[in-house]
């Protein structure tokens, strides 16, 4: 099945077919989630959805490639508060397809209300800007993202007649991503240059000025909470990451950057909390202690759960085309 074109109808048949037998034969469930994987790289909706729940995983990524990495040492483990949220997005993906393709048509539009796609925009913010000239990181992501759709758009691409279907949830999946990376850069951005309310408003209208900030990092991670989850693991994969001598400077840097904004959220949701960087990276060093002492069994399972994600970042196994 992996080495032959399958049409997304075809797929969705051979899903229906396995998903009917994997209750009776468990050995068939890894089948069934793969089918549905491939099915969902072939739909819009889903792949927007998708683009809107998952966490940016740019500098992991980078590492795996090897770029920026000490040859010889192997790339670390992908924290696990970005693991756990790269599992939920593809857990949802999974049911939002199942619905929409066993006639669960109502089930599937609340999972797309839940998450609207965040419109794309013309022009970068300030403050989304601003951190992508501070974050190395988002400059990558960036960058990413506008190298898959030249890519997925170039003129003598062989996706526009092998799977065009492929091609468009890809697409709209870009779309919706450069939407919602926007959205958290722009609140990152904001909580890493906090600018105070202007002097001249009135009482009321500052308060609307104070609180947009705290505004966009619910629309950028959904709640503080989880903002607070994501920064956490990302300064955790920042200080398990072994890089050469020559970019330890800058990836100092962008751990520094990380455990201020980490500080500047607390202080927006809590303001009477005081900033201190050393404590936010004792406790970071703390959590990375217990996750290295955790069983060894979470540790084999890593790269069998990662497996799936992966799938769903890399696009669908298609013969003779790499979409």
């Amino acid at each position: 099945m992996e080495g032959s074109y399958r049409s997304r109808t075809e797929l969705v048949d051979d899903w229906h077919a396995v998903e009917s037998l994997a209750a009776d034969v468990p050995a068939l469930r890894e089948l069934a989630d793969w089918l549905l994987d491939q099915v969902a790289l072939r739909d819009a909706n889903a792949q927007q959805l998708r683009a809107v729940l998952e966490p940016d995983i740019t500098d992991y990524l980078l590492d795996r490639r090897g770029d920026g990495h000490q040859p010889g040492i192997a790339a670390p483990a992908l924290d696990e508060a970005r693991t756990a949220h790269l599992a939920q997005a593809r857990d949802t993906v999974r049911k939002y397809t199942a619905a929409a393709y066993s006639g669960r048509e109502t089930e599937a539009q609340r999972l797309l209300d839940a998450f609207p796609v965040p419109g794309r925009c013309v022009q970068a913010s300030g403050p989304a800007t601003a951190w992508r000239q501070d974050s190395g990181t988002a400059q990558e992501a960036v960058g990413a993202l506008q190298a898959q759709r030249a890519t997925a758009t170039a003129q003598d691409s062989t996706v526009y007649f092998a799977d065009p279907e492929l091609l468009h949830a890809k697409n709209s999946y870009l779309a919706a991503r450069e939407g919602q990376l926007h959205l958290m850069h722009d609140a990152l951005g904001r909580l890493a240059h906090l600018v105070p309310a202007p002097r001249e408003l009135p009482a009321e209208l500052a308060a609307v000025a104070t609180g947009q900030t705290q505004r966009r990092v619910i629309e950028a991670f959904g709640t503080t909470d989880r903002a607070r989850h994501v920064l956490d693991g990302q300064i955790s994969y920042q200080l398990s990451r072994p890089v050469p001598a020559r970019l330890r400077a800058a990836a100092s840097a962008e751990g520094d950057l990380l455990t201020r904004v980490r500080g500047a959220l607390d202080q927006l949701t809590d303001p009477g909390a005081p900033l201190d960087a050393e404590a936010i990276r004792a406790r970071t060093q703390q959590a990375m202690a217990r996750s290295a002492v955790s069983s060894g069994r979470a540790a084999r399972d890593h790269d069998h759960d990662q497996a799936p994600t992966q799938a769903l970042a890399a696009g669908a196994t298609v013969h003779g085309v790499q979409p």
